[in-house]
C-alpha cells in the first residue's frame, strides 16, 4: 500500500501540499488540501495515525531512503520542532482565511501540471530526499511533517470525549524482552519498555503494526478502544 501510494505521489500531491493551501487562501479559497487535512483530523479521532503508517507517500519515500541511513531520530527536541513549524504556518493560513473571506471552496484548485507544479514538486521532494538521508529513519515525520499535528491533535480529542480510537495494547506479562518490535519500529519508539509500563500510546506511534507482526509472543494486540478501557485491560 505504501509502495503504490508513493508512485502516486505526483497525483495525489495537490492534496498533501502545505503551499497550496498558501497559494489557495490568499485568493480567498478552501482548497483540496485544506478539506483533506481536515478529512485527516476527523479520521484521527477513530483511526488514529494509520494514515501515516499505511497510506502516507511522504513516509513511503523515507522508508525507501532508510536504506542508506537506518539510524533512529527520535527525541523530544527532534519532534518538538513539527509543532512550531506547523504552529507558525497554520496560523499564517487562519489569518489569510481571515483577511480574504468570505471564503469560496474549490476543491480543484491549483491541480493544474505545468511547470510551476513540477518545480514546487521538486523542491519538496528534494527536501523529504535530503532530510531523510542526513537524519535516519522517518526523520521528516518527526521534525518537519505538517499533517502529524493535525492527526495528533485527533487523537488527543478523542481522548478527551471518550471516543473509541484505533490503538495498540500490551500484554506486559508476554513480554521476553527480545528487543525486536524496538529495532522494528520505524519511528525510533523504545517499544520493548512501553510494552513493559503497558502504556503504548504515543503520539509519535504511526500504527505500522511492525511491532504486532514481529512479536512473536503476541504481547501486543490491536483493536478500538477509549482510553479508559485500555488502561482498565491493562490491570486485568
Amino acid at each position: 500500500m505504501l509502495v503504490f501510494s508513493s508512485l502516486m505521489f505526483p497525483l495525489t500531491f495537490f492534496f498533501l501540499s502545505p503551499f497550496v493551501i498558501v497559494i489557495s487562501a490568499v485568493n480567498g479559497l478552501l482548497n483540496g488540501s485544506a478539506i483533506v487535512f481536515g478529512l485527516l483530523l476527523l479520521f484521527s479521532m477513530v483511526g488514529s495515525r494509520l494514515f501515516c503508517g499505511w497510506l502516507c507517500p511522504g513516509g513511503a519515500v523515507q522508508d525507501h531512503i532508510s536504506a542508506a541511513n537506518n539510524r533512529h531520530w527520535n527525541s523530544n527536541g527532534k519532534n518538538l520542532s513539527k509543532y512550531i513549524i506547523w504552529m507558525v504556518w497554520f496560523s499564517f493560513v487562519i489569518f489569510l482565511w481571515i483577511k480574504n473571506r468570505p471564503l469560496k471552496v474549490d476543491f480543484w484548485c491549483f491541480t493544474d501540471i505545468n511547470l510551476q507544479y513540477f518545480i514546487i514538486y521538486a523542491i519538496v521532494m528534494t527536501i523529504i530526499y535530503l532530510f531523510t538521508l542526513l537524519t535516519g529513519r522517518r526523520g521528516m515525520c518527526h521534525s518537519l511533517c505538517w499533517m502529524a499535528p493535525f492527526m495528533i491533535i485527533g487523537e488527543k480529542l478523542a481522548d478527551v470525549l471518550y471516543i473509541p480510537r484505533f490503538r495498540l495494547k500490551a500484554k506486559p506479562e508476554d513480554c521476553v524482552s527480545c528487543g525486536k518490535c524496538s529495532r522494528n519500529c520505524p519511528m525510533g519508539l523504545d517499544v520493548v519498555e512501553m510494552v513493559k509500563s503497558g502504556n503504548l500510546d504515543s503520539v509519535e506511534c504511526i500504527n505500522c503494526l511492525e511491532c504486532v507482526d514481529g512479536c512473536h509472543k503476541k504481547a501486543i494486540s490491536f483493536g478500538i478502544w477509549q482510553k479508559q478501557q485500555q488502561y482498565k485491560n491493562f490491570k486485568t
